[in-house]
């Protein structure tokens, strides 16, 4: 592991290794830091993905108007490199993305993905790359909720850092597409196994995995899983149920990439 870098966090080149507990040098000096009241707004990480070694960041917002989240420090899992309308262009952001099914082999044609990549993804990656932002400490996200992937898979983090700021977070939400891969089994009972089939949801949960699926438009494959709360009005704020707990979750598809790929084309991948 390589501590420190032109911007003061820890750089972590050993792929997911215990953080040594002197890191905090890195992110400030002085005896009169008080890390907890840091907003959580900046540079978490700096590492390798754990899928194919690309160089990747964790960086956390404040201050977000998403009223389906509410009121939730958001965390965004970015190719340091390239930016990230590009990567998905290119097929880079499987770095960040991994094998998710609403990715697209097409770049942005047919893809899936609700998020706006060209939008509040590029921005974060611009600032980063302006050097607008400053490392975080885990104890900054005491007495808030945290939504973790608001674009990219927090399993593509390293545990200790999910876990440090968990720790120290009032809540959280997270969802991960590489649920059957060994290198994330840590993640299980923190995120839930996001799935888009029943039977995907069947193989997740019988492997110990909280699952939450997006089905057909009109919900009619929802099975035995829970409706989301939010399609009722909650905010994940508030609910807070995908925090890796042991029930099946289930939400209509929605966002752009509803009509491009419904459940039934997923089906049969």
């Amino acid at each position: 592991m390589k501590l420190g870098s032109d911007r003061g966090c820890v750089v972590d080149t050993s792929n997911h290794a215990p953080i040594p507990s002197d890191n905090r040098v890195c992110y400030a000096s002085g005896a009169a830091f008080r890390p907890e009241r840091v907003r959580p707004h900046g540079i978490l990480w700096e590492g390798l993905s754990p899928l194919d070694g690309a160089p990747i960041v964790a960086i956390a917002t404040c201050g977000t108007n998403n009223r389906k989240t509410g009121d939730m420090v958001q965390v965004w899992i970015l190719r340091r490199d390239v930016e990230p309308h590009t990567a998905v262009r290119s097929g880079q952001d499987r770095s960040i993305c991994g094998d998710c099914p609403m990715r697209s082999k097409e770049g942005f044609t047919g893809r899936g993905c609700y998020v706006q990549v060209p939008q509040a993804p590029f921005s974060v990656y611009r600032a980063y790359k302006r050097g607008s932002y400053r490392p975080v400490y885990p104890e900054a996200f005491k007495g808030r909720y945290v939504r973790w992937g608001a674009y990219g898979d927090p399993a593509m983090l390293p545990h200790w850092l999910v876990q440090a700021c968990n720790a120290s977070a009032t809540g959280w939400t997270g969802y991960t597409h590489q649920w059957r891969y060994e290198w994330s089994e840590w993640a299980r009972g923190t995120f839930m196994a996001s799935v888009e089939t029943p039977k995907g949801e069947e193989a997740a949960r019988r492997a110990g995995w909280g699952t939450f699926r997006a089905g057909r438009v009109d919900g009619s494959d929802i099975g035995r899983a829970v409706l989301c709360p939010s399609e009722g009005g909650a905010q994940c704020a508030d609910c807070r149920m995908c925090d890796g707990r042991d029930v099946a979750v289930f939400i209509p598809a929605h966002g752009p990439g509803a009509a491009v790929v419904p459940a039934e084309r997923l089906s049969r991948r």
